[in-house]
């Protein structure tokens, strides 16, 4: 079985453009920026230190797995990013809306619907109550990153399962 990836990145950019033009409205453009800052180490670190100060041994164990997880998470997407260098959309595709954000060079895989992701499986698996709260924000932090032309679906869909899987990894072994 061959992988057809001329197909792929056909579909790849038709689904991108849904999320980048076709659901654009100005309630969408105030919030997608916010929404995708979820993802950034900025706001990975300040949750994580926010929940290891808190004297609670529950909340310091999830602190401490949280963090080996997009760690771990951010090292594979890293590594995988230098190997495949894919070019943002925004680069090649003319008719992008795009909204200058903080970025680095590489397309795939999205570190930050792979961070997101991290924390929101971490959080679902010590707190389940939480879980299809945290699911859907992350979501939306990988929805984000389309709506913003900085990521193909593919990047965002790899992005969510390393994140996932390095969660899942963690909370194992730990």
């Amino acid at each position: 079985m061959r992988i057809n990836f001329e197909k792929i990145h056909k579909n790849d950019i038709t689904i991108l453009k849904v999320f980048n033009h076709k659901i654009r409205c100005s309630t969408l453009d105030k919030i997608m920026p916010p929404i995708t800052y979820l993802g950034s180490l900025t706001f990975a670190v300040i949750f994580c230190l926010s929940t290891l100060i808190i004297n609670n041994e529950i909340l310091h164990q999830f602190s401490i797995s949280t963090i080996i997880s997009l760690a771990f998470g951010a090292s594979i997407t890293q590594i995988i990013k230098k190997k495949a260098n894919r070019t943002r959309p925004f680069l090649l595709l003319e008719d992008l809306y795009i909204k200058k954000i903080g970025i680095d060079d590489y397309s795939f895989p999205s570190g930050h619907t792979c961070a997101a992701f991290s924390i929101a499986t971490m959080s679902g698996l010590y707190f389940p109550f939480v879980g299809i709260y945290v699911f859907m924000l992350s979501a939306l932090v990988g929805i984000s990153r389309m709506y913003l032309g900085v990521h193909y679906p593919t990047d965002v869909a790899i992005g969510m399962i390393i994140g996932t899987i390095s969660s899942f990894i963690t909370f194992n072994l730990i």
